[in-house]
């Protein structure tokens, strides 16, 4: 019998990437309701500039803030400019321009993404217990979104769509292009680098929308809601989804993105007082069973296959 401790151990990356997208799937609905008050850019701006003071103070404390701007340069520039640039312009500017369902379906496309990019480039053993699990869990999402009343329209194509499509694709590529950072340095530390130096494009763009945004007329909550993208989404949910593939593999831990918009729909139903039909039960139930075929947790072998990376 596996002592608790070992249990734990072998449990702790899943955990991490439970935790992360939890937090990714509140986002949709909470963003949603922040841009209610605020303008996307500048509240992508602002936050952006609260998590870089963060950053700051996180790479001064463990001593390493010259390292995003060492020999390692490059590849923490790539990796901020595709999970941050890039990943969050396509999120807040497709979420603006299609409902939050719509771009929670798109963006749990990230696995398949990142399975794509991880075949093409060799980086990692890619299963075909992965595809299919990631298959399955794919159909019930599809079948989760347009269940619901105010789905997408199939046939409809938007530029929020399209902008959403792209950010998967982005935040695929982040992972594979960050997680060999994450064998030289820990995971706080490879979040706050690719951050810090992804997010400066960012925060200029808060300047271009006019009339530019009236901080004084935002509601507590909306200021609430700021504060948590600030800290949980992004900064943590970063920094625990690095430390899973670290451990695991990107392969491994991308099917977990597909809890996200279950999360979100949860959201709907206990904050929102939106109900459930059949067929949104049919495609949850359809998304965990392909989460669980993916992870190898309906039949693990004896000897898992190693992963290379």
């Amino acid at each position: 019998m596996p002592c608790p401790a070992t249990t734990h151990s072998r449990l702790r990356p899943d955990l991490l990437a439970v935790g992360a997208v939890v937090n990714w799937g509140l986002s949709y609905g909470l963003t949603k309701l922040a841009f209610e008050e605020w303008r996307p850019l500048p509240f992508t701006a602002t936050r952006f500039f609260a998590m870089d003071a963060i950053a700051v103070a996180v790479l001064v404390s463990q001593g390493r803030l010259g390292v995003p701007f060492g020999p390692d340069f490059a590849r923490f520039a790539g990796g901020g400019f595709l999970g941050f640039t890039l990943y969050q312009l396509g999120f807040v500017l497709g979420l603006d321009r299609t409902s939050a369902f719509s771009s929670a379906l798109l963006l749990s496309t990230i696995p398949l993404f990142s399975l794509l990019f991880l075949r093409i480039g060799a980086v990692e053993v890619v299963g075909r217990r992965q595809w299919t699990g990631v298959g399955i869990a794919t159909i019930g999402i599809v079948l989760f979104v347009w269940a619901k009343k105010a789905g997408p329209s199939l046939g409809e194509a938007r530029l929020g769509d399209l902008l959403s499509l792209g950010a998967a694709a982005s935040f695929a590529l982040y992972g594979i292009v960050s997680k060999p950072l994450t064998t030289t340095y820990p995971a706080s530390t490879v979040l706050a680098g690719s951050l810090l130096l992804g997010s400066l494009p960012l925060m200029p763009l808060g300047l271009f929308e006019s009339p530019l945004q009236a901080l004084t007329t935002i509601s507590a909550g909306g200021w609430a809601v700021w504060a948590y993208s600030v800290v949980f989404p992004v900064y943590l949910g970063y920094t625990w989804w690095t430390a899973a593939i670290a451990a695991r593999g990107v392969g491994a831990m991308a099917p977990y993105v597909l809890l996200v918009p279950l999360v979100g729909g949860l959201f709907a139903l206990l904050w929102l007082g939106e109900g459930l039909t059949a067929l949104q039960i049919v495609g949850a139930g359809l998304t965990l069973t392909g989460l669980a075929v993916a992870r190898d947790w309906i039949r693990r072998p004896t000897h898992a296959p190693a992963v290379s990376g």
